[in-house]
């Protein structure tokens, strides 16, 4: 098997997450953990960008994340509950929002806002990665 080849197939097996992140420095950063860690990923900048790359379902995803920049955390489900229409998702594919803003009693913590949509004020990035593991293991 070629390294292209076997490139291919761990995407294949690999959970997929879409990651909708507006910001042009932690984007790199993001998307070079979340392939460490094991998952294959799909990018978008912005809404618009996102609805677009989802146009049609052609892409099924096991996890929506998504970064709260300049928007209510209501506002961020509303836009992954969007873009989970648009795939080959059921309803049941988690949601997650990372925080931006937060005060101290909150830092650490990752809430359910719904049946399947979370937000996690991350401490670091191992809380991102735990959880990932949660929501969305990778075998």
């Amino acid at each position: 098997m070629t390294p292209s080849q076997n490139d291919e197939s761990t995407s294949r097996l690999s959970p997929r997450i879409f990651v909708l992140e507006p910001d042009d420095e932690v984007r790199p950063l993001l998307k070079q953990n979340l392939q460490t860690w094991g998952y294959h990923v799909t990018l978008a900048i912005d809404e618009a960008d996102a609805l677009q790359r989802v146009e049609g379902g052609r892409d099924r995803f096991d996890l929506i994340l998504l970064n709260q920049y300049k928007q209510s955390i209501e506002q961020c489900i509303a836009i992954g509950q969007q873009i989970r229409q648009q795939t080959v998702l059921d309803s049941r594919a988690p949601i997650l929002i990372l925080a931006e803003r937060y005060g101290p009693d909150l830092e650490g913590q990752d809430i359910r806002m719904g049946d399947n949509e979370y937000v996690s004020y991350l401490e670091d990035g191992q809380q991102l990665k735990l959880i990932l593991q949660r929501l969305c293991p990778v075998y």
